[in-house]
């Protein structure tokens, strides 16, 4: 997903804090989470980042980040491949 590599550079640390958070088992990582369809979840920071995540066969699977300014366009492309609401 093209418009995620361009947020991993600016949002790394935030990004980071979130998926260490995940892996220590906190399901509410960052300041909240938003369902965004079909399973799929979306973690905030207050710098802007947002990770995209289900879990599937026990396992958190990452499948997408943007920042504020993509988070539609991303989300409408997670959507697209990970299953629509």
């Amino acid at each position: 997903m093209q418009e995620g590599r361009k947020t991993l550079k600016s949002l790394q640390g935030d990004i980071k804090k979130i998926t260490d958070q995940l892996k220590k088992g906190n399901m509410n990582p960052g300041i909240g989470n938003k369902s965004i369809g079909s399973g799929i979840t979306e973690s905030r920071t207050r710098g802007g980042a947002r990770l995209y995540w289900k879990i599937r066969q026990g396992q958190i699977e990452i499948l997408g980040i943007s920042g504020k300014d993509n988070q539609r366009k991303v989300i409408n492309e997670i959507l697209q491949c990970f299953g629509g609401k």
